[in-house]
């Protein structure tokens, strides 16, 4: 069943359209534009972050860092998760299999990418959407709402292991 439910729901989009009488295939291709431009206009700073990490990470100045008993390796993780689903599901990938998933990092990666969003992202993309001129707010908004997820990662981990 659950194969089924994308499908299901685009037919289900394609018959409210034509029902509506609306030219479905235009509106689609209106979406995938504005979605091209929102990824030009955010692309540099996933860039220029996804370099930061990987430097971070090649360069190993990480691994003599620990904090709350975690592996260096996370902090990459807890910085670019905001940013990028693609880029921290590459990370938990290195972390499964350099550390292991069964560990205690591992633990605390596998809750990461469960518990938190890309918020940076999906805060671009919206307020490029809606026009929001003054994004400051929310942008640390969704900050602390991802610093409080990892608090509790780490809490919920120990409390685990």
């Amino acid at each position: 069943m659950s194969n089924l439910i994308v499908p299901i729901f685009i037919l289900l989009i394609i018959l409210v359209g034509i029902i509506e009488k609306k030219n479905v295939y235009s509106l689609f291709i209106d979406g995938v534009k504005e979605g091209v431009k929102a990824a030009y206009n955010i692309f540099p700073y996933i860039f220029a972050i996804t370099i930061i990490a990987g430097l971070l990470k090649d360069t190993k100045i990480l691994d003599s860092i620990s904090i709350f008993g975690l592996d260096g390796k996370i902090l990459p993780l807890i910085i670019m998760k905001p940013l990028s689903g693609g880029a921290s599901t590459s990370m938990v990938i290195d972390i499964f299999k350099n550390i292991g998933p069964d560990t205690f990092t591992g633990l605390v990666a596998s809750i990461l990418m469960a518990s938190t969003e890309t918020t940076l992202y999906v805060i671009s993309v919206l307020a490029s959407k809606v026009k929001i001129k003054d994004m400051k707010i929310v942008v640390i908004c969704g900050l602390i709402g991802d610093i409080a997820a990892v608090i509790a990662t780490i809490i919920i981990a120990s409390y685990i292991m």
